[in-house]
């Protein structure tokens, strides 16, 4: 590669606050160095400025490196340390145990099982120092740094065709990027960005329509609530919801004074009327000094009075 190693030049990063960079906006990147395992080649950019992790103990762990593809630089979202340490592991489970999950299952069958903790915490300890060695001497391959990125592009590249072939939803712009069609997959991004809104305008619309029925619904329900508790004031019986008091108060334009109208909200647990118009009430004692309140009996003989004139007219 022509670039030298710590040349700084004015690189194209694909995105630009999360968004595909389509006005070209560029940054100072400094090229650190190019891995390749013979087919593939990937060279590695940061950005020149501050570090992007404000605290780090490694050197390598303070800069996410940049993939350059073609004019851009795409983020890997790692730092040289991420990927030594990332694709070495990657590398150790695969060739030790398989996988990760074999890996659990190699310490809980061979190391942990029969043992109590004091003997198996030193295997523990020498197994791990054997695979830390393996991880920091393969970690630096570039060649299994390259598997270990390229599995992740290989990803983004099935997720860009699969959109543009068969029909998925997700336009993956780091996929276009190493397949040199960044223009289609801008295309096809704001097609499907349409079509997305298009789908939650739909959604959105159904739930609008879903809250105005569960409105009604509610509306209609407390309308026979308060029929019948207006049929308990005037035929008598008891009346369970002080919030229907308040409401059907507020109906007939009758003032309940604001004490008052937060006494009966919290504190009224039930009215009575009998079949000759008397009232009782009983409340709750939110403390051992509550008392009742000779209003309440004042609203509600005015309630009844309200109602039995509407009803007269």
């Amino acid at each position: 590669m022509s670039v030298e190693s710590g040349q700084v030049k004015l690189m194209k990063p694909l995105f630009v606050n999360g968004n595909f960079n389509r006005e070209n906006k560029r940054i100072r990147a400094k090229y650190i160095k190019t891995i390749s395992n013979g087919s593939d080649a990937y060279p590695f950019w940061v950005d020149s400025g501050k570090p992007d992790k404000e605290y780090s103990k490694n050197p390598d762990d303070q800069y996410y490196l940049y993939i350059q593809v073609g004019d851009f630089i795409v983020m890997s979202g790692y730092t040289e340390y991420d990927l030594e340490t990332r694709s070495g592991e990657e590398c150790l489970n695969k060739e030790w145990y398989g996988n990760f999950e074999e890996r659990e299952k190699y310490f809980e069958e061979n190391i942990y099982k029969g043992r109590t903790s004091e003997e198996y915490e030193p295997l523990v300890k020498a197994q791990v120092a054997k695979e830390n060695a393996f991880i920091a001497e393969h970690g630096k391959d570039e060649v299994t740094q390259v598997i270990f990125l390229k599995k992740d592009i290989d990803k983004s590249i099935a997720r860009y065709i699969d959109a543009r072939d068969n029909n998925g939803k997700f336009a993956d712009f780091v996929g276009a990027a190493f397949v040199g069609e960044l223009e289609t997959c801008d295309k096809l991004s704001q097609k499907l960005k349409k079509i997305r809104q298009q789908e939650e305008d739909v959604r959105r619309a159904e739930r609008e329509e879903r809250h105005k029925k569960e409105v009604e619904e509610e509306k209609k329900k407390e309308q026979i609530a308060i029929r019948e508790a207006e049929n308990t004031f005037i035929n008598g019986g008891t009346i369970k919801n002080s919030a229907l008091v308040v409401k059907i108060a507020d109906k007939y334009g009758i003032n309940i004074p604001i004490r008052t109208r937060g006494w009966i909200l919290n504190t009224l647990a039930e009215c009575t009327i009998s079949e000759s118009g008397s009232v009782s009430y009983r409340y709750w004692k939110r403390s051992k000094n509550a008392t009742g309140s000779q209003k309440v009996y004042d609203v509600l003989s005015v309630i009844i009075k309200a109602i039995k004139d509407a009803k007269a007219v």
